[in-house]
């Protein structure tokens, strides 16, 4: 079975606080990389029960039927939704006629239900890893990712690494706790949260302790925005705390997407992709 992410509903679940409950709201997930074309994931927030969900219950929190716009400041274009078995929502939001260019800002927009909700990111310039991302073997016999890159002391940047281990996952994974602003130069990657897997992984449920021998990895190296660490650091924060990836602690994360009963973010990346061959 593939490995799926569920980031929406981990991100913006809404929140109980005492007996208050917060009411639904339309939570957005998306992003935009140079040389990409954006994608998008809406849902509905889900309140959590003393009865979990079934997958078909949180499916039911899909939104198929919005308008969902993006202008990089000269063009307008308008997404179209399908399905897609990549994530878990199977149904995202994407175009053909736009990908991401260093340097621009893009303002989503969407509508949904009364609903309007909108975000801006821009695009930051990519990076190269100072040297190429290197295996090392663990006590355990797996193995994490060491990458290292140098930083520019004049300038303010926010990096984030992802990873997908091929022939098993079918998109791109957020590293654990592989976030970093200025004064962090090196990274430790091992496998991160993952919704779905086989039945005979025995593998920890959220976190596996390495890759395994054989693995082909991809490692994306990201740029992004302050807007975009603050929200990983919370992200990871949470998930750490609470033990589990698809429930926050007392809140909302701190998404950029404004508007009345919306929330989540949309982000923009400079991207560059490593292929690693754990030995």
């Amino acid at each position: 079975m593939k490995r799926a992410l569920l980031i929406l509903l981990a991100v913006c679940l809404a929140a109980c606080s005492g007996e208050e409950i917060t009411p639904e709201v339309l939570v957005v997930e998306g992003w935009i990389e140079e040389g990409r074309a954006p994608v998008v994931y809406l849902t509905t927030s889900l309140v959590p029960k003393e009865e979990p969900e079934s997958f078909e219950d949180i499916g039911s929190h899909i939104v198929k039927w919005a308008k969902v716009t993006i202008s990089d400041g000269d063009e307008d274009v308008i997404l179209t939704g399908t399905a897609s078995k990549r994530f878990y929502p199977p149904y995202a939001y994407t175009t053909g006629k736009m990908t991401g260019v260093a340097g621009k800002t893009y303002t989503l927009t969407v509508e949904y239900g009364g609903v309007t909700a909108q975000a801006s990111a821009t695009v930051q310039p990519s990076k190269a890893l100072s040297a190429l991302p290197e295996p090392v073997r663990q006590e355990n016999g797996t193995y994490s990712i060491s990458a290292r890159f140098e930083d520019d002391p004049s300038t303010e940047d926010y990096y984030r690494f992802f990873h997908k281990v091929e022939k098993v996952d079918s998109v791109f994974i957020p590293s654990p706790f592989c976030f970093m602003a200025d004064d962090v130069t090196e990274a430790v990657i091992l496998p991160g949260h993952s919704v779905a897997r086989s039945a005979d992984d025995t593998a920890d449920f959220l976190l596996l302790s390495g890759f395994n021998s054989g693995d082909r990895v991809q490692v994306k190296f990201c740029t992004m925005e302050r807007q975009m660490y603050r929200f990983w650091k919370a992200f990871e924060e949470q998930t750490h705390l609470t033990g589990v990836p698809l429930f926050t602690i007392d809140g909302n994360l701190p998404g950029n997407v404004t508007g009345d009963r919306a929330i989540g973010y949309f982000a923009a990346y400079g991207s560059t992709v490593y292929s690693v061959q754990i030995p």
